[in-house]
């Protein structure tokens, strides 16, 4: 009886099953790459050593820098053999968002964990063997030149490791490394090699006490990863979760309808003794069944869109999936869950169907209410959907989650890029920003701190001031930003004091209202970062998200902190004249070309983050909008099965198919019209609500302009075109002799 009840509609089923599979197909998908993100991120340090060194409470070995010099300290460890000191870091190239560089002295140790292929190894500067995945990427083979920072290096060598992330780079040596990674004399960890037979945990604790500063890890159970583990997970979930409710509105519209569709059927079977709970096994077990193929369908959609990420030039390497019996458990049982939720109501409402009511019932030509509502606009489209009143509030909800999407995504990245453009006070009228070029992400920027000076005696130029970012990551403080700042520069001026006084000593901080509830200090408190004790001496407010929720204190304390000696992440300067503006920035370019200068109000748009940001949004709303469209042609192919005798009606009194047509598509596009206005006031208030949380309110700033909404509603009417048209296709080509004998 199940199966011959979903036999009946074929179409509708199958645009059902769709729905339920691509909601799975994105859990299991998105799964699988946050899983090989974190595997193979963790693990893209390679390691062919013993034990591994890096900046103690560093937020990630990319963010790790200590003094070349501590190398000897660690050899005249009893029980070591051998210290290679190495630089880890990525930049962005014209053909890869994120090329990973790794440098090591030519000839250690820690090289043959590179296996070359073609080719030979690195042995002097200015040479550079690439990954498998790199050459493919950047079309490139041995003896061709690549440029990194506009500096040409030869490829002597193609290697393999087997981990794709780290085939998606280049290994050179330690001095170009750390020229690369604007490093000098500096390195991102040390790999250390121990005799045979020596007591490993023993080496380990006494390499801690040399310095608080280092943080030694078992090479071979080191992870870089595990603290962006449930970060990534919770991505991948949070865009899982738009596709899984969008799909299971899809399966309760699609229950629904066929609950209604079937009212006499019912009638009949409830006529004929049949007890309410064999109707709601009945329906129950039809959306069960629907869940189950769908999720079946949704794992092998997703393991197929997982593979084809990996072959993504470029990129691919970060999308590899790693699956598990568990991440397939997961999209069955969200498919079960979506086939119990959406078959819940459908089963109650049949099953709570009167006999001589369900026997009167007329199909399409009804209401869902006892009596009919008038309507004063929209015309006899919009009167089509509000018959349906059910029908149409479920598909509405389904493609507004879609739009509510998209411009949460709006409002955050612009948000996000409004308050990086503030960032120290750096948005003014006048202003330039300059940071590193060719970072894949910005918090990497390093610039030399000696272009101040020379900055400051140029023609045109008002006032100078250095930034550097700062990251730390504990228990206490999930994800803490803090800056270093010159005490005496004119950026000071950004930060408003609503209490205290500003920074005189370098064990002083200052911090953000925001961060100040949230972790509940104040002036004359502490907080320790990096090890380090610092007393608030002011509690600030700029406006600025990021700012609010962190802390400033004076650039020599955060230049020690981070090991970063004349290092500065930003350079934020003041033209004399705002007119001259545009003169001052060329001058500068020129002046330093490995340096991005920009309009500090626009420099994030110019960054690479911009990219990236839009890249993500594109996905989800992709996702979304593909569920969405799926619950609309759904609806629409339910309403004509529904209204198939009064379409037959029509035809026979001598409407042409064209009016046919665009009728229902009319209906179409009201129904994703509206959803779209729904979809934009509920994507604000739940990103208002957002920023409101304590912790999100230090990262998240909500700021929209009408391209965002209207983006959105045009990309629901897109949808609802799309979606629209074939069901309005086939309504006008129904013959009325055989619409008029549909039963």
């Amino acid at each position: 009886m199940i199966l011959k009840n979903l036999w009946r509609r074929p179409t509708r089923s199958l645009l059902t099953i769709l729905g339920i599979a691509i909601g799975v197909a994105a859990v299991v998908a998105l799964g699988a790459m946050a899983e090989g993100m974190v595997k193979n991120y963790g693990t893209a340090i390679g390691t062919s050593t013993d034990l591994l060194v890096i900046q103690a409470n560093a937020l990630d070995p990319l963010f790790s820098s200590l003094d070349e010099e501590i190398a000897q300290r660690i050899q005249a460890v009893p029980g070591v053999e051998a210290v290679d000191p190495g630089v880890y870091t990525w930049i962005a190239t014209d053909e890869m968002p994120f090329f990973l560089i790794f440098g090591y002295p030519a000839g250690s140790a820690s090289t043959t964990h590179y296996r070359i292929v073609e080719g030979k190894p690195v042995t002097g500067p200015k040479q550079i063997v690439i990954g498998r995945r790199a050459a493919d990427s950047l079309k490139k083979t041995v003896d061709d030149t690549v440029r990194l920072y506009g500096v040409p290096y030869r490829i002597v060598g193609i290697y393999e490791t087997g981990q794709g992330m780290e085939e998606s780079g280049g290994l050179v040596t330690l001095t170009d490394g750390q020229d690369i990674a604007q490093k000098p004399r500096k390195v991102s960890l040390f790999q250390v090699s121990i005799r045979r037979n020596s007591d490993i945990d023993q080496i380990k604790r006494r390499i801690e006490s040399l310095d608080k500063v280092l943080s030694v890890n078992i090479a071979s159970e080191y992870n870089g990863a595990e603290q962006y583990a449930g970060l990534m997970q919770g991505y991948a979930w949070g865009i899982a979760a738009v596709a899984i409710i969008v799909g299971g509105l899809g399966m309760m519209n699609a229950m629904v309808m066929s609950v209604l569709e079937r009212t006499r059927e019912i009638g009949t079977l409830r006529a004929l003794g049949w007890r309410r709970g064999q109707i709601v096994r009945m329906i129950m077990g039809e959306a069960v069944l629907l869940g189950l193929v769908g999720g079946v369908i949704g794992i092998s959609i997703g393991v197929g869109l997982t593979e084809l990420a990996e072959r993504a030039p470029g990129v691919g390497a970060f999308m590899e999936g790693v699956y598990s019996p568990g991440l397939f458990a997961q999209g069955l049982i969200t498919a079960l869950i979506l086939g119990i939720i959406g078959g819940a109501y459908p089963a109650w409402r049949a099953a709570n169907l009167q006999p001589v009511e369900a026997l009167r019932y007329e199909g399409g030509a009804g209401a869902d209410g006892k009596r009919r509502s008038r309507l004063l606009f929209g015309g006899q489209a919009f009167r089509n959907l509000w018959r349906r009143r059910t029908r149409t509030i479920l598909s509405a909800t389904g493609i507004g989650i879609g739009v509510a999407t998209l411009v949460m995504m709006g409002g955050m990245s612009k948000g996000i890029l409004g308050q990086l453009n503030m960032l120290a006070g750096s948005g003014s009228t006048g202003h330039i920003t300059l940071m590193q070029k060719k970072v894949a992400d910005m918090s990497m920027s390093a610039l030399d701190e000696r272009m101040v000076g020379q900055i400051q005696a140029m023609p045109g130029v008002k006032s100078v001031s250095p930034y550097l970012m700062g990251f730390v990551m504990t228990a206490d403080m999930p994800f803490f930003l803090f800056g270093g700042i010159d005490p005496n520069s004119a950026a000071m001026a950004h930060y408003q004091l609503v209490e205290g006084r500003l920074l005189a000593r370098p064990n002083e901080i200052m911090i953000g209202k925001t961060a100040a509830k949230n972790y509940k200090v104040g002036v004359g408190d502490t907080i320790t970062l990096y090890d380090n004790r610092y007393k608030i001496v002011g509690i600030y407010e700029t406006g600025v998200t990021y700012e609010d929720g962190g802390s400033v204190m004076a650039l020599r304390e955060a230049q020690r902190v981070l090991n970063r000696p004349r290092s500065v992440s930003f350079i934020f300067v003041d033209a004399v004249n705002a007119d001259d503006v545009s003169v001052v920035r060329a001058a500068l370019e020129r002046r330093f070309p490995d340096a991005q200068a920009s309009l500090s109000s626009q420099f994030a748009q110019d960054s690479d983050a911009q990219d990236q940001m839009d890249a993500f949004a594109s996905v989800i709303g992709i996702l979304a909008m593909l569920v969405g469209g799926i619950v609309v042609a759904n609806t629409m192919m339910m309403s004509i099965y529904e209204r198939t005798r009064e379409i037959g009606t029509l035809r026979a009194l001598g409407w042409p198919k064209h009016s046919i047509l665009s009728q229902v598509v009319q209906e179409s596009l009201w129904l994703c019209l509206v959803a779209g206005a729904l979809g934009c006031v509920l994507g604000v208030v739940m990103l208002l609500g957002i920023s409101k949380i304590p912790m999100a309110d230090a990262m998240i700033t909500a700021s929209w302009d009408l391209r965002t909404f209207i983006d959105a509603i045009a990309v629901a009417l897109g949808v609802g075109l799309i979606a629209g048209f074939y069901p309005a296709w086939r309504a006008s080509r129904l013959q009325p002799v055989e619409a008029l004998r549909y039963e």
